[in-house]
Protein backbone atom coordinates (compact mmCIF):
# COMPACT_ATOMS: atom_id res chain seq x y z
CA UNK A 1 0.00 0.00 0.00
CA UNK A 2 1.10 3.58 -0.56
CA UNK A 3 0.28 6.12 1.08
CA UNK A 4 -0.07 9.89 -0.15
CA UNK A 5 -0.99 12.67 1.31
CA UNK A 6 -2.81 14.67 -1.45
CA UNK A 7 -3.02 18.33 -1.24
CA UNK A 8 -5.71 20.36 -2.96
CA UNK A 9 -5.25 24.16 -3.89
CA UNK A 10 -7.92 24.52 -6.99
CA UNK A 11 -6.67 25.53 -10.42
CA UNK A 12 -8.35 23.72 -13.53
CA UNK A 13 -7.65 20.18 -12.24
CA UNK A 14 -9.20 20.64 -9.42
CA UNK A 15 -12.58 22.55 -10.96
CA UNK A 16 -15.38 21.59 -13.01
CA UNK A 17 -16.98 23.39 -16.44
CA UNK A 18 -21.05 24.55 -16.09
CA UNK A 19 -21.94 26.51 -19.49
CA UNK A 20 -18.88 27.15 -20.70
CA UNK A 21 -17.58 29.02 -17.60
CA UNK A 22 -14.94 26.89 -15.55
CA UNK A 23 -14.59 27.57 -11.80
CA UNK A 24 -13.60 25.63 -8.89
CA UNK A 25 -15.19 22.88 -7.52
CA UNK A 26 -16.75 22.87 -4.45
CA UNK A 27 -18.02 19.56 -3.87
CA UNK A 28 -15.79 17.65 -1.33
CA UNK A 29 -15.92 14.71 -2.82
CA UNK A 30 -12.74 14.93 -5.30
CA UNK A 31 -14.22 14.16 -8.49
CA UNK A 32 -10.44 13.75 -9.52
CA UNK A 33 -9.55 10.95 -7.46
CA UNK A 34 -12.86 9.22 -7.54
CA UNK A 35 -11.66 9.28 -11.54
CA UNK A 36 -8.21 8.04 -10.52
CA UNK A 37 -9.57 5.25 -8.68
CA UNK A 38 -11.92 4.11 -11.54
CA UNK A 39 -9.14 3.87 -14.46
CA UNK A 40 -6.14 3.03 -12.03
CA UNK A 41 -7.39 1.02 -9.03
CA UNK A 42 -4.03 0.53 -7.77
CA UNK A 43 -2.35 0.13 -4.05
CA UNK A 44 -2.65 3.64 -3.20
CA UNK A 45 -4.45 5.30 -0.08
CA UNK A 46 -4.92 9.11 -0.42
CA UNK A 47 -5.51 11.45 2.42
CA UNK A 48 -6.74 14.12 0.76
CA UNK A 49 -7.03 18.22 2.14
CA UNK A 50 -7.50 21.05 1.04
CA UNK A 51 -5.73 24.23 2.27
CA UNK A 52 -6.98 26.76 -0.80
CA UNK A 53 -9.44 26.41 -3.32
CA UNK A 54 -8.94 29.43 -5.68
CA UNK A 55 -8.21 29.63 -9.72
CA UNK A 56 -4.20 29.72 -9.99
CA UNK A 57 -4.44 33.66 -11.63
CA UNK A 58 -5.64 34.49 -8.03
CA UNK A 59 -2.97 33.39 -6.43
CA UNK A 60 -0.92 35.75 -3.81
CA UNK A 61 2.17 34.83 -1.49
CA UNK A 62 -0.13 34.83 1.36
CA UNK A 63 -1.86 31.40 -0.35
CA UNK A 64 1.88 30.25 -0.30
CA UNK A 65 2.19 30.88 3.42
CA UNK A 66 -0.68 28.87 3.92
CA UNK A 67 0.29 26.25 1.54
CA UNK A 68 3.84 25.86 3.08
CA UNK A 69 2.74 25.92 6.66
CA UNK A 70 -0.05 23.52 6.38
CA UNK A 71 2.88 21.41 5.00
CA UNK A 72 5.54 22.04 7.83
CA UNK A 73 2.81 21.63 10.65
CA UNK A 74 1.72 18.35 9.11
CA UNK A 75 3.38 15.25 10.43
CA UNK A 76 4.43 13.15 7.40
CA UNK A 77 6.17 10.03 8.92
CA UNK A 78 3.10 7.83 7.63
CA UNK A 79 3.23 9.11 4.16
CA UNK A 80 5.15 7.60 1.24
CA UNK A 81 5.00 10.89 -0.83
CA UNK A 82 2.85 14.30 -1.09
CA UNK A 83 1.02 15.55 -4.12
CA UNK A 84 -0.19 18.98 -4.79
CA UNK A 85 -2.50 20.02 -7.17
CA UNK A 86 -2.42 23.58 -8.51
CA UNK A 87 -3.81 25.62 -11.17
CA UNK A 88 -1.11 25.98 -14.40
CA UNK A 89 -1.13 29.47 -14.71
CA UNK A 90 1.42 30.09 -11.82
CA UNK A 91 2.27 26.44 -11.38
CA UNK A 92 6.21 27.41 -12.12
CA UNK A 93 6.04 30.19 -9.44
CA UNK A 94 4.99 27.93 -7.00
CA UNK A 95 6.69 25.14 -8.11
CA UNK A 96 10.09 27.44 -7.26
CA UNK A 97 8.59 28.54 -4.01
CA UNK A 98 7.85 24.60 -2.31
CA UNK A 99 10.98 23.57 -3.62
CA UNK A 100 13.06 26.36 -1.81
CA UNK A 101 10.81 25.93 1.28
CA UNK A 102 10.74 21.72 1.59
CA UNK A 103 14.08 20.95 0.01
CA UNK A 104 14.22 19.11 3.33
CA UNK A 105 11.30 16.80 3.65
CA UNK A 106 12.67 13.18 3.36
CA UNK A 107 9.43 12.34 0.82
CA UNK A 108 9.13 12.60 -2.24
CA UNK A 109 6.91 16.05 -3.12
CA UNK A 110 4.87 16.19 -6.29
CA UNK A 111 3.38 19.60 -7.77
CA UNK A 112 1.64 19.30 -10.74
CA UNK A 113 -1.73 20.67 -13.02
CA UNK A 114 -3.97 20.02 -15.65
CA UNK A 115 -4.49 21.63 -19.00
CA UNK A 116 -8.47 20.65 -18.95
CA UNK A 117 -10.59 19.79 -16.09
CA UNK A 118 -10.79 16.52 -14.95
CA UNK A 119 -13.63 15.19 -16.48
CA UNK A 120 -13.25 16.43 -20.20
CA UNK A 121 -11.59 13.60 -22.12
CA UNK A 122 -8.59 15.52 -23.46
CA UNK A 123 -7.81 16.31 -19.71
CA UNK A 124 -4.33 15.45 -18.52
CA UNK A 125 -5.47 15.59 -15.26
CA UNK A 126 -5.31 11.30 -14.72
CA UNK A 127 -1.97 10.88 -16.59
CA UNK A 128 -0.04 13.89 -14.64
CA UNK A 129 -1.34 12.37 -11.16
CA UNK A 130 -0.40 8.38 -12.17
CA UNK A 131 2.92 9.98 -13.23
CA UNK A 132 3.05 11.61 -9.84
CA UNK A 133 2.41 8.29 -8.24
CA UNK A 134 5.06 6.21 -10.10
CA UNK A 135 7.64 8.97 -8.79
CA UNK A 136 6.86 8.68 -5.20
CA UNK A 137 7.17 4.84 -6.35
CA UNK A 138 10.17 5.42 -7.48
CA UNK A 139 12.32 7.85 -5.80
CA UNK A 140 12.96 7.73 -2.22
CA UNK A 141 12.48 11.99 -1.78
CA UNK A 142 13.34 15.07 -3.79
CA UNK A 143 10.90 17.83 -4.92
CA UNK A 144 9.25 17.76 -8.75
CA UNK A 145 6.98 19.08 -10.96
CA UNK A 146 5.05 17.16 -13.21
CA UNK A 147 2.62 17.69 -16.88
CA UNK A 148 2.32 16.40 -19.80
CA UNK A 149 2.38 18.12 -22.64
CA UNK A 150 -0.24 18.27 -25.53
CA UNK A 151 0.97 16.23 -28.28
CA UNK A 152 3.62 14.28 -25.76
CA UNK A 153 3.82 10.41 -25.26
CA UNK A 154 5.08 10.39 -22.26
CA UNK A 155 4.61 12.96 -19.02
CA UNK A 156 7.58 15.40 -18.22
CA UNK A 157 9.23 15.75 -15.23
CA UNK A 158 10.61 19.21 -13.95
CA UNK A 159 12.86 20.13 -11.46
CA UNK A 160 10.58 22.94 -9.78
CA UNK A 161 13.23 25.83 -9.86
CA UNK A 162 13.92 25.28 -13.66
CA UNK A 163 10.05 24.87 -14.94
CA UNK A 164 9.47 28.02 -16.83
CA UNK A 165 5.77 29.33 -17.17
CA UNK A 166 3.78 27.65 -20.34
CA UNK A 167 4.15 29.83 -23.14
CA UNK A 168 0.80 31.50 -24.63
CA UNK A 169 0.44 29.65 -28.21
CA UNK A 170 0.48 25.59 -27.66
CA UNK A 171 0.58 25.99 -23.56
CA UNK A 172 3.51 23.98 -23.24
CA UNK A 173 5.60 23.95 -20.59
CA UNK A 174 9.74 24.00 -20.52
CA UNK A 175 12.66 24.04 -18.74
CA UNK A 176 14.97 26.96 -17.83
CA UNK A 177 18.00 24.97 -18.90
CA UNK A 178 16.32 23.48 -21.94
CA UNK A 179 16.24 19.78 -20.69
CA UNK A 180 13.90 17.69 -18.20
CA UNK A 181 14.92 15.69 -15.07
CA UNK A 182 13.41 13.12 -16.50
CA UNK A 183 10.48 11.64 -18.16
CA UNK A 184 7.93 8.89 -16.89
CA UNK A 185 6.88 6.73 -19.57
CA UNK A 186 4.83 3.43 -19.45
CA UNK A 187 4.63 3.91 -16.00
CA UNK A 188 8.27 4.51 -15.52
CA UNK A 189 10.42 7.22 -14.57
CA UNK A 190 13.40 7.42 -16.58
CA UNK A 191 15.86 9.91 -15.43
CA UNK A 192 17.71 12.60 -17.87
CA UNK A 193 21.47 11.15 -17.89
CA UNK A 194 22.38 15.11 -18.46
CA UNK A 195 20.24 16.16 -15.55
CA UNK A 196 22.17 16.66 -12.20
CA UNK A 197 21.84 13.83 -9.36
CA UNK A 198 19.69 14.03 -6.47
CA UNK A 199 22.86 14.52 -4.10
CA UNK A 200 24.26 17.62 -6.46
CA UNK A 201 20.65 19.22 -6.00
CA UNK A 202 19.98 18.77 -2.31
CA UNK A 203 23.68 18.89 -0.78
CA UNK A 204 23.65 22.71 -0.44
CA UNK A 205 20.28 23.71 -0.08
CA UNK A 206 19.42 25.73 2.96
CA UNK A 207 15.99 25.06 4.33
CA UNK A 208 13.16 26.84 5.39
CA UNK A 209 12.19 25.26 8.08
CA UNK A 210 10.09 27.70 10.59
CA UNK A 211 6.63 29.37 9.79
CA UNK A 212 6.79 30.71 6.64
CA UNK A 213 5.71 34.60 6.80
CA UNK A 214 6.28 36.72 3.85
CA UNK A 215 5.31 40.11 4.58
CA UNK A 216 7.89 42.60 3.01
CA UNK A 217 7.05 42.31 -1.60
CA UNK A 218 9.58 41.63 -4.38
CA UNK A 219 8.50 44.23 -7.06
CA UNK A 220 9.47 42.29 -10.28
CA UNK A 221 9.76 44.68 -13.94
CA UNK A 222 10.06 43.30 -17.14
CA UNK A 223 11.32 45.44 -19.91
CA UNK A 224 10.05 46.62 -23.36
CA UNK A 225 10.85 49.63 -26.10
CA UNK A 226 9.50 53.00 -24.35
CA UNK A 227 9.17 51.11 -20.95
CA UNK A 228 8.14 54.34 -18.80
CA UNK A 229 9.81 53.54 -15.89
CA UNK A 230 8.80 57.19 -14.10
CA UNK A 231 5.06 55.26 -14.37
CA UNK A 232 6.47 52.96 -11.18
CA UNK A 233 6.32 54.02 -7.85
CA UNK A 234 7.89 52.08 -4.76
CA UNK A 235 5.25 52.67 -2.09
CA UNK A 236 4.57 49.97 0.11
CA UNK A 237 6.63 47.31 1.65
CA UNK A 238 9.39 46.61 -0.67
CA UNK A 239 12.42 44.73 -0.27
CA UNK A 240 13.78 44.32 -3.22
CA UNK A 241 13.24 45.12 -7.00
CA UNK A 242 13.46 42.56 -9.15
CA UNK A 243 14.79 43.70 -12.98
CA UNK A 244 13.81 41.03 -15.50
CA UNK A 245 16.67 41.60 -18.37
CA UNK A 246 16.55 41.02 -22.24
CA UNK A 247 18.01 37.29 -23.10
CA UNK A 248 21.25 39.14 -23.39
CA UNK A 249 20.95 40.09 -19.70
CA UNK A 250 21.12 44.00 -20.64
CA UNK A 251 18.52 46.91 -20.14
CA UNK A 252 18.30 50.33 -21.35
CA UNK A 253 20.32 52.87 -19.71
CA UNK A 254 20.20 55.53 -22.20
CA UNK A 255 18.02 58.70 -20.68
CA UNK A 256 16.36 59.92 -17.91
CA UNK A 257 13.88 57.50 -18.49
CA UNK A 258 15.38 54.34 -18.25
CA UNK A 259 16.55 50.91 -15.48
CA UNK A 260 19.64 52.94 -14.60
CA UNK A 261 17.54 55.67 -13.62
CA UNK A 262 14.88 53.50 -11.88
CA UNK A 263 18.01 52.37 -10.15
CA UNK A 264 19.38 55.34 -9.11
CA UNK A 265 15.64 55.97 -7.22
CA UNK A 266 15.65 52.58 -5.88
CA UNK A 267 19.16 53.64 -4.50
CA UNK A 268 17.49 56.58 -2.56
CA UNK A 269 14.77 54.80 -1.30
CA UNK A 270 17.13 52.15 0.06
CA UNK A 271 15.78 49.19 -2.01
CA UNK A 272 17.96 46.75 -3.32
CA UNK A 273 17.88 46.50 -7.01
CA UNK A 274 18.52 42.96 -8.76
CA UNK A 275 18.87 41.79 -12.30
CA UNK A 276 18.41 38.27 -13.87
CA UNK A 277 19.13 36.48 -15.58
CA UNK A 278 23.06 36.83 -16.52
CA UNK A 279 25.05 34.30 -17.90
CA UNK A 280 28.63 32.92 -16.52
CA UNK A 281 30.51 35.24 -14.74
CA UNK A 282 33.07 34.94 -16.77
CA UNK A 283 31.25 35.80 -20.05
CA UNK A 284 31.46 39.52 -21.92
CA UNK A 285 29.15 41.86 -20.63
CA UNK A 286 27.22 44.31 -22.87
CA UNK A 287 28.02 47.48 -22.24
CA UNK A 288 24.31 48.87 -20.67
CA UNK A 289 24.93 45.86 -18.24
CA UNK A 290 28.35 46.79 -16.94
CA UNK A 291 26.98 50.28 -16.47
CA UNK A 292 24.32 48.66 -14.19
CA UNK A 293 26.38 46.52 -12.25
CA UNK A 294 29.20 49.46 -11.54
CA UNK A 295 25.75 50.97 -10.54
CA UNK A 296 25.24 48.65 -7.93
CA UNK A 297 22.95 46.22 -9.86
CA UNK A 298 23.17 42.92 -8.50
CA UNK A 299 23.56 40.65 -11.04
CA UNK A 300 21.93 37.06 -10.67
CA UNK A 301 23.06 33.85 -12.68
CA UNK A 302 21.60 31.37 -14.66
CA UNK A 303 17.96 31.69 -13.11
CA UNK A 304 14.23 31.66 -14.42
CA UNK A 305 12.16 35.07 -13.74
CA UNK A 306 10.16 32.33 -11.46
CA UNK A 307 13.06 31.32 -8.95
CA UNK A 308 14.68 34.80 -8.72
CA UNK A 309 11.40 36.08 -7.44
CA UNK A 310 10.99 33.17 -4.66
CA UNK A 311 14.40 33.14 -3.81
CA UNK A 312 14.38 37.21 -3.07
CA UNK A 313 11.19 36.64 -1.40
CA UNK A 314 12.71 33.99 1.04
CA UNK A 315 15.63 36.66 1.66
CA UNK A 316 13.76 39.61 2.37
CA UNK A 317 11.34 37.81 4.78
CA UNK A 318 13.32 35.16 6.53
CA UNK A 319 15.90 35.71 9.53
CA UNK A 320 19.15 35.58 6.94
CA UNK A 321 21.91 37.74 7.55
CA UNK A 322 23.88 36.64 4.52
CA UNK A 323 21.70 37.51 2.05
CA UNK A 324 24.55 36.22 -0.79
CA UNK A 325 24.21 32.89 0.46
CA UNK A 326 20.60 32.57 -0.49
CA UNK A 327 20.60 34.81 -3.74
CA UNK A 328 23.70 33.68 -4.83
CA UNK A 329 24.22 30.00 -7.04
CA UNK A 330 25.76 28.13 -4.25
CA UNK A 331 22.00 27.31 -2.49
CA UNK A 332 18.64 27.03 -3.08
CA UNK A 333 19.25 26.47 -6.81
Amino acid sequence: MTKILLLLTGGTIGSIMTDGVISTDKDKKCRLIELYNQKYNDDCVFDIKQPLNILSENLDKSHWEILVNTILETDISSYDGIIITHGSDTLSYSSAMLSMCLCHLEIPVIITASNYVPDDTRSNALINIHSAVILIKTLERGIFTVFANEGDDFCSVYLPTRINEADRFNDKFSSFDGMCFGTVKNNTFVKNPLSPSLYEIYKKRQPITNRLSLKKDVLMIRPYPSMNYSSINLNGNIGAVLHITYHSSTAKTDGENSALAFLEKCKKADIDFYCASFKDKNSALYETSNILIKNDAIPLYNISNESAYAKLLLCYNCDISDKKSIYGTEYLF
